[in-house]
């Protein structure tokens, strides 16, 4: 049986997902206390989305509301403000996109982590899917993330039909 080449790429992003979740999950969490000017530590999650309906035109704002779990931060919220732009023509139904901005992650106690972020991304048109990978700097915050800094790469998908969307990160994330 002969596999559509959007849905072999559609499976292989569940299953990396799922791989790196696994390891989320399975990896042993040890108490990292920050020292003075900030501790590497592991930043491995999750995040669900929520998206407004894709854009009229580009280049684009979207505001996209954020619900995390993290490793070391455990339950997080957050805002993701990010600009999409035309990144080349439409190729069988999909448009190749460019997207740059920041995300405020807020804590169960407050503090924020800011972050700033840019990579590449796209719209199925037949599908509704929106996919992306970028990389992510995170630039301070409040609190305990006053000096934060780091990287990591999210990478995750959304529906242009529910709204909602998924991504996982894997870096590190020194505060």
């Amino acid at each position: 049986m002969k596999r559509n080449p959007g849905t072999t790429g559609a499976l292989l992003r569940n299953w990396n997902r799922a791989l790196l979740v696994g390891i989320l999950f399975a990896t042993p969490v040890t108490l990292a206390v920050a020292g003075p000017g900030g501790t590497d530590r592991p930043h491995l999650g999750q995040c669900d989305t929520v998206i407004p309906p894709p854009p009229p035109s580009f280049p684009a704002e979207v505001e996209i509301g954020l619900t995390c779990h993290f490793r070391h931060l455990g339950l997080t919220t957050g805002t993701s403000f990010q600009v999409l732009d035309v990144a080349g023509p439409p190729s069988n139904g999909v448009l190749p996109l460019t997207t740059y901005g920041k995300i405020i992650y807020i804590a169960a106690n407050g503090d924020e982590l800011h972050s700033a972020f840019e990579g590449e991304a796209s719209i199925d048109f037949t599908t509704g899917t929106i996919a992306f990978e970028v990389i992510e700097t995170f630039v301070g915050g409040t609190g305990r993330f006053s000096d934060a800094s780091g990287t990591s790469v999210l990478e995750g998908d959304a529906s242009a039909v529910t709204l909602t969307g998924f991504y996982v990160t894997l870096g590190t994330l020194s505060y």
